[in-house]
């Protein structure tokens, strides 16, 4: 950290320097391996800080994981804003013009979401390391994120799925769905392996690049949409 960056940070309440290492540490490693001492040594507070501000390490955890799914429902509350007051004024005569409305809206969807998430990484990638952490490997904490955010999220791309598939196998489609989610994942939350191979630092991901993986993850949505509708 630089002078003006550790400047800065001192200048924030004890409660702010708190939540923001607390967001870094938790990031970087297991909840299991991090300590209420470690996260007050770091923010340069007392433990009596932590506890009085937080209550417990756990607590601050879920703290943080609130925090993100707040975050995250911000996009797809807007997005299912637009979409459900244009699925509202659809005026449609076939089948195929139906479908081909919710392919121009799942392709948005997608778009939408890579970008959001990119652009968040490209800011700090704290919290993607935890949302990746929880859905690989989920602690009591993930209740947090699945019912504040992930559900309605798989529930979007179910719909999307269902209504342009001519199978309307629900176990399939779900199938279907969580490919798209991996396609998301893969160029996103693990963007360090492809930053890595590609050749680019973290720290130089910048719009081009973020325009660049857009445009891949929806081609790969696209090859999945033409392969079920």
């Amino acid at each position: 950290m630089s002078l003006s960056q550790s400047k800065r940070f001192m200048s924030k309440s004890a409660r702010e320097r708190i939540f923001e290492t607390a967001v870094k540490i938790f990031a970087n490693s297991e909840l299991s391996n991090v300590s209420a001492k470690d996260i007050a040594i770091e923010a340069e507070v007392s433990i009596n800080a932590v506890i009085r501000h937080f209550g417990s390490k756990e607590l601050l955890y879920t703290n943080v994981l609130e925090c993100i799914t707040m975050m995250l429902q911000t996009t797809l509350i807007s997005f299912q804003t637009h979409y459900y007051a244009a699925k509202r004024s659809f005026v449609y005569t076939t089948d195929k013009e139906y479908r081909e409305f919710l392919i121009f809206w799942i392709e948005k969807f997608v778009k939408i979401n890579v970008k959001s998430i990119l652009e968040e990484i490209k800011i700090n990638n704290f919290m993607h390391r935890i949302i990746f952490r929880e859905y690989i490997n989920p602690t009591a904490g993930f209740n947090i994120l699945y019912n504040g955010f992930l559900k309605q999220w798989f529930d979007q791309f179910d719909e999307f799925i269902l209504g342009i598939s001519n199978n309307k196998d629900i176990y399939k489609n779900r199938v279907r769905a969580h490919a798209l989610y991996g396609q998301i994942l893969i160029f996103t939350i693990g963007h360090i392996t492809f930053s890595t191979r590609i050749g680019l630092k973290e720290q130089s991901i910048n719009n081009e690049t973020i325009d660049d993986i857009v445009n891949v993850v929806l081609e790969h949505t696209r090859y999945i949409i033409d392969g079920i509708s």
